[in-house]
C-alpha cells in the first residue's frame, strides 16, 4: 500500500483543508475526510497538532497511540499508520507545520524568557505529547475562526497569536522535552541516520522520502547511510524488512498480505518472491512448518 505525504495531502484542496501560510509555515484546520480503516502516511516536516474533537489512532509497529479531544503532539518527521474507530468517523483537528529555522528565530526572540536549564536529551520518541493549560487552548483555539472566515487578515495578527501559542507550550514546566527538542534542532541538530531507520523501514518509502524524514538532501543521506552502516540503502531494507516480517509470522496471526504491508512491501507477489529467496519458502509454507518450533 502506497504511504502519501501527510504535507502534500493538506495543501491539495482548500475546501477540504482550510489553509494558508504565515512565513511559509503552512496553518491548517480541517474535519480529517479518512474513509479506509487505516492509511499510510509520512511528514516531512515537523508538526504541532491540537485535536479539537474525534479520535484517531496512529501506529508505529508494535507502538500506539490514541488522540482523542482536548489532546496535543508534536509529530516528528516520520512515516505512520492512521486508524479511524468503527463507531467514531470524525476527527477536527488544527496543524501547524514548522520549519527548523522558524523554530530558531522564534526561539532567539524569546530566549530571554525562556528556562533552558536542565533541559533533557532530545527525546527519541517520534510522538511527543503537549501539556495543555488554559492559556494554550486559548491561544489555539482563538485561531480557529481566521480559517473559517473568507476575508484575509493581516499576517502580522496570525503570526503574533502563533508566536503566543509556542511561546506559552515552551514556559509550561511539563513541556520541557518539547523545548528541549526544539532547541536542538534550532541549533541544526540531525536525528541520526539510525533512529530514522529503524523507527521507519516498515513503510513503503523510497530513497527520496527517507531523506525527507531525515532532513537531507538525498546525496547526504546516502553518504550517511554508508557512513553507519557500511551498506546500501536498497540492501539494508531489503533485509530487515523481511527479517521483520519473519517476526511477524513466527509471532502473531496476521495474514500474509497484513504481513507484507506491515513490513513495508509495495505489494504481495513482490513479498512472496523474495522471502523464498531469502528463506527457501514461501510466507505461507515458512509459518506452517515453523510456527509449533
Amino acid at each position: 500500500m502506497e504511504t502519501y505525504n501527510l504535507y502534500e495531502i493538506h495543501q491539495s484542496n482548500q475546501e477540504v483543508f482550510k489553509h494558508f501560510s504565515i512565513k511559509e509555515q503552512l496553518f491548517v484546520f480541517y474535519n480529517c475526510p479518512q474513509l479506509d480503516k487505516i492509511v499510510s502516511l509520512y511528514t516531512a516536516h515537523n508538526q504541532l497538532v491540537f485535536s479539537i474533537r474525534g479520535k484517531r489512532t496512529f501506529h508505529r509497529g508494535d507502538q500506539e497511540w490514541t488522540v482523542t479531544e482536548d489532546t496535543s503532539f508534536m509529530l516528528k518527521r516520520m512515516a505512520f499508520h492512521q486508524e479511524i474507530e468503527d463507531d467514531i468517523k470524525g476527527w477536527e483537528v488544527l496543524a501547524f507545520y514548522i520549519k527548523d529555522d522558524y523554530f530558531k528565530y522564534v526561539l532567539d526572540e524569546y530566549r530571554a524568557f525562556l528556562n533552558f536549564k536542565d533541559l533533557p536529551k532530545p527525546s527519541k520518541e517520534m510522538l511527543l505529547n503537549i501539556y495543555l493549560n488554559d492559556r494554550i487552548r486559548e491561544c489555539y483555539l482563538s485561531m480557529i475562526p481566521y480559517f473559517n472566515e473568507g476575508d484575509k487578515h493581516p499576517e502580522g495578527i496570525i503570526e503574533m497569536k502563533f508566536k503566543e501559542l509556542l511561546y506559552n507550550i515552551f514556559i509550561h514546566p511539563k513541556n520541557k522535552h518539547i523545548l528541549a527538542y526544539v532547541n536542538a534542532i534550532s541549533k541544526g541538530y540531525l536525528t541520526p541516520i539510525w533512529e530514522v531507520m529503524e523507527n521507519n523501514f516498515m513503510y513503503n518509502l523510497g530513497l527520496p522520502e527517507f531523506a525527507q524524514i531525515a532532513n537531507r538532501s538525498l546525496s547526504k543521506f546516502k553518504v550517511d547511510f554508508q557512513d553507519h552502516y557500511k551498506t546500501t540503502p536498497g540492501k539494508w531494507l531489503l533485509s530487515k524488512r523481511l527479517d521483520y516480517a519473519k517476526q511477524i509470522l513466527l509471532t502473531t496471526s496476521k495474514s500474509i498480505s497484513e504481513t507484507a504491508y506491515d513490513s513495508g512491501f509495495e505489494n504481495l507477489t513482490h513479498f512472496s518472491r523474495v522471502f523464498k529467496k531469502r528463506f527457501g519458502q514461501p510466507p505461507s509454507v515458512f509459518r506452517n512448518n515453523n510456527i509449533d518450533r
